[in-house]
């Protein structure tokens, strides 16, 4: 988890950038170099950055968007696995909504099992798939995000979701930080999902492994906010006795 604010003000700025130098910072975030340089001492300590003679530059590949193409293609046994998992807990007849990510996608591929439920996606590839589904599939609408061409955002997204009321809500993020913080690198999809979370009566964080112990750039929530992690990996079992409230499979 990052410490401060002035952390994730360098993250953002570095988001834009990849490089800058501690005068850079200092003067974009209006403080001093040597608050500057305590923060990067932080950043440094988890490995988001790298610094170097009068600068740093952007490290983790958490702070940075995959394509959903590749993504798709990234640590496919786990992503299956945990939709194999999150499947059974959608009964038929429910709303369910499905973010923008690949492994809301996998478990998309899970409930064409199911019977008469309503999907509401902002992925246009959950949108194709479930095309053979034999439920009600809605489109969020909103404009394709710049970053990831497959999802879409924007108000038009965010008043789609605002609107209806689920029983489900799935969906995962780039990052979970050992103090059970959800981070993404993309500041448009996390308004998205906000959204998601707001109007939906149960909260279902789908996590591989890659993600866990990582930190990214834009705050999502924590999993005091969630009720259900989903993940392959027997080590997000420790978050259960973390967060007495939240279901841990």
């Amino acid at each position: 988890m990052l410490k401060n604010e002035r952390e994730q003000e360098i993250l953002n700025v570095l988001q834009s950038t990849g490089y800058a130098t501690v005068k850079f910072l200092s003067e974009q975030l209006y403080t001093s170099e040597s608050c500057v340089r305590r923060a990067l001492a932080g950043l440094t300590e988890k490995g988001l950055v790298r610094r170097s003679y009068g600068g740093v530059e952007l490290l983790s590949s958490h702070t940075n968007v995959t394509s959903f193409g590749a993504r798709t293609h990234q640590n496919v046994a786990a992503k299956q696995a945990i939709a194999k998992k999150a499947a059974p807990l959608v009964e038929d007849g429910s709303i369910v909504f499905l973010d923008g990510s690949s492994t809301s996608f996998y478990l998309a591929a899970q409930l064409l099992s199911k019977t008469g439920l309503t999907v509401v996606t902002n992925n246009t590839e959950i949108l194709n798939l479930l095309a053979q589904a034999n439920f009600k599939v809605y489109c969020s609408g909103g404009e394709l995000s710049e970053t990831n061409r497959t999802c879409l955002v924007g108000p038009d997204a965010q008043r789609s979701f605002a609107g209806i009321y689920a029983q489900y809500a799935f969906f995962s993020s780039n990052a979970l930080s050992a103090e059970g913080v959800i981070t993404d690198c993309t500041r448009e999809e996390v308004a998205v999902r906000e959204t998601i979370l707001q109007n939906a009566r149960k909260k279902i964080f789908l996590c591989d492994s890659s993600k866990l112990d990582t930190v990214s750039v834009y705050r999502q929530c924590d999993l005091s906010q969630i009720d259900t992690l989903v993940s392959e990996d027997d080590r997000a079992k420790k978050f259960a006795k973390e967060f007495p409230n939240l279901q841990v499979l």
